[in-house]
């Protein structure tokens, strides 16, 4: 299966970064583009960062992470899956979830090795595969499988010089978590093949409805000690500004990962370190008041666009992400995005930057609050019913 080239992956970028900046010209608009959470940071994380800066925390901090916040978080990860991380070898505190990607593609390629990655998918994995001179496989990923990931097609993508998978799951762009049976199989295609499997897993909070599970592979067998994890505070405490991740897995690439830590960033920061205890120890509620906001949000859409001329969507599962798709309407999702926008005051992500499987959809993140999101929707609903 061909790879994607170095000149490919840099045209993934334009469509992404367009749209924030036409939108600069639109103050009117509604946007539907951004990627984190519609909610601040709570009071009570903030302060006990403060008071920890305020009383001295402000040097460098161990390169692995605060003892307190690598067992705290090794603690939260045993209650979330019953997975059992040791604080002092198998966990490193990074500068958010994609220093902990970046790190885990450094611990595991050698240049010209091949990734398989999901397409669509976040277009910063096709970035830092280039980045660290891996070639990147695309897993494709289908609608009518509402965009989750099939151990064939994972199968069918393996090359001799394939090393590593990554999963995203729930994803970004598409909102996909992956069936638990369909995890377990793919598990066993890395067992047999011999893959490292870096798991994206900073959007697992974000799930919707009681009958679907969240899984992460990591809890397959023979998969342990294959996998590194990657987490962050960043989507489930509305903490994005403060860059906090970490990466799970077994001791000799936690080992490597934390000398290369140096070389990136050193550490992070130990006052905002301070800070994420006290998410992790309960000291807030935002989560649930954001899933529940979420939910609302995702509900209204998927019932707008169902009432809406020439485009169609999958119910995403988690995230807070959703994937039109808008072929009908004759317009790439480029010329969509962007007539949208100037024509109709929304925004939204052509979702082509997100791979060539993106083509033809459109990515809505319903972050917002009620009366933007119903607002957004409505301008939306009036211009297609206008295009019709």
């Amino acid at each position: 299966m061909p790879s994607v080239s170095h000149r490919a992956l840099k045209a993934l970028y334009p469509s992404v970064r367009e749209m924030f900046e036409l939108a600069a010209g639109e103050p009117e608009a509604i946007s539907f583009a951004i990627g984190e959470p519609g909610f601040d940071t709570p009071r009570t994380m903030i302060d006990a960062a403060y008071r920890a800066a305020v009383h001295g925390d402000t040097h460098y901090t161990p390169n692995r992470g605060t003892s307190s916040l690598r067992k705290a978080w090794c603690e939260y990860r045993l209650a979330q899956d019953g997975t059992d991380y040791d604080p002092a070898t198998e966990i490193i505190i990074t500068t958010g979830g994609m220093e902990a990607i970046y790190l885990a593609l450094i611990a595991t390629l050698d240049m010209g090795d091949d990734i398989l990655v999901p397409d669509p998918g976040y277009a910063n994995y096709f970035g830092q595969a280039q980045m660290v001179q891996a070639n990147v496989v695309p897993v494709p990923l289908f609608e009518s499988h509402g965009f989750r990931m099939q151990a064939r097609d994972v199968e069918a993508a393996v090359t001799p010089k394939t090393r590593a998978l990554l999963l995203n799951s729930p994803s970004n762009p598409t909102g996909a978590i992956i069936d638990p049976n369909e995890l377990a199989d793919i598990a066993e295609v890395a067992v047999r093949h011999d893959l490292w499997v870096i798991s994206d897993e900073v959007y697992r909070a974000f799930v919707y409805d009681d009958d679907v599970r969240c899984l992460s592979i990591a809890s397959m067998p023979g998969m342990r000690n294959r996998t590194i994890v990657v987490d962050s505070f960043s989507k489930t405490f509305a903490m994005t500004g403060w860059r906090i991740g970490c990466a799970f897995g077994p001791k000799p690439i936690v080992d490597r990962m934390s000398v290369m830590q140096e070389n990136v960033v050193s550490c992070v920061p130990g006052a905002l370190q301070t800070g994420a205890v006290t998410a992790l120890d309960g000291a807030s509620n935002i989560l649930v008041t954001m899933k529940n906001a979420y939910r609302r949000n995702r509900d209204m859409v998927v019932r707008a666009v169902a009432d809406m001329p020439m485009v169609t969507c999958n119910v995403p599962d988690g995230a807070f992400y959703i994937l039109i798709n808008v072929s009908a309407t004759g317009m790439d999702d480029h010329e969509f995005a962007v007539r949208l926008l100037h024509e109709a005051k929304v925004v939204v992500t052509p979702a082509s930057g997100f791979g060539s499987r993106g083509r033809g959809y459109v990515r809505l993140s319903y972050v917002g609050t009620p009366e933007d999101t119903a607002e957004g929707l409505r301008r939306m609903r009036t211009w297609l019913n206008r295009l019709a």
